[in-house]
């Protein structure tokens, strides 16, 4: 969908296996960014790339940060058998979901049964306040607020009891 999307729109679409490979951050360079968004990455994005757009790189994290960070939110909303869950957009740095927050907003998740009912409704939130900060950005009107690592949560992928055990409570990935 977005790659037909960007071929409709005349917009050149690639999908990268590093972005942080010295080809693509030369190539980036000679764009000269504004912006780069990440919309849930896949990758760690390091310098020098992280300080090539004028405006920084934002990313969207489809929990409420500092909570549920690292990989596989969805996942783990439902396994801890979560009612709220959120999207967070902010500031990426060199370290995982640990840059200031540029927008966030909860979202109840208490009738979602599967990863795919979660991820629609976090990332759907999400698109949303991507274009919210985009906005703020562009018209200089940024209120960051500190996303505090400390008090928050992390998650890895989950092992093969935690699948076991999110499957006995009902959950399914779609």
């Amino acid at each position: 969908c977005l790659e037909s999307l960007a071929k409709k729109e005349n917009i050149i679409f690639k999908v990268i296996k590093d972005v942080n490979n010295n080809n693509f951050v030369k190539h980036i360079e000679s764009l000269k960014p504004d912006l780069i968004i990440s919309f849930s990455a896949p990758q760690i994005i390091k310098e020098p790339l992280l300080s090539i757009p004028k405006h920084g790189v934002i990313n969207l994290h489809c929990s409420y940060l500092p909570y549920y960070r690292g990989l596989f939110p969805s996942f783990w909303v439902l396994y801890n058998e979560e009612k709220i869950s959120g999207a967070t957009v902010h500031y990426m740095d060199n370290k995982i979901d640990n840059g200031p927050i540029i927008a966030q907003e909860k979202i109840s998740i208490e009738n979602c049964k599967s990863i795919f009912s979660v991820n629609k409704k976090t990332k759907n939130l999400g698109g949303e306040l991507i274009l919210y900060a985009i906005k703020c950005i562009k018209e200089n009107k940024l209120k960051l607020k500190e996303n505090n690592i400390n008090k928050g949560s992390y998650y890895s992928w989950p092992t093969e009891l935690e699948a076991k055990e999110f499957r006995m409570k009902g959950f399914k990935l779609i």
